[in-house]
């Protein structure tokens, strides 16, 4: 059986080849792309998780976007911020 985990950027999805290098670069692993998504093959879903947590700190967009996981696919959301009252 092959573990195929997709990462979905839709709000992002120009930074996808960004990503791709990244992750080429840190594992030797190139993941497909599919319009706003890449699907990986070789690598597990909390993995490859990581990998866009460290990608997003990197590139200072972890405050604005998180990672929801669901099933086998990632998708990367803008962080939703709630203003107080009063």
């Amino acid at each position: 059986m092959v573990n195929m985990t997709t990462v979905k950027f839709e709000k992002i999805k120009d930074r996808i080849s960004d990503f791709q290098a990244f992750v080429k670069e840190k594992k030797n692993i190139e993941g497909k792309t599919d319009g706003d998504s890449i699907e990986f093959t070789e690598m597990k879903t909390k993995e490859l998780k990581m990998f866009v947590k460290k990608y997003l700190h990197r590139q200072n967009l972890d405050k604005d976007y998180r990672t929801i996981i669901k099933s086998s696919i990632l998708t990367v959301v803008e962080r939703k911020f709630y203003e107080a009252e009063g």
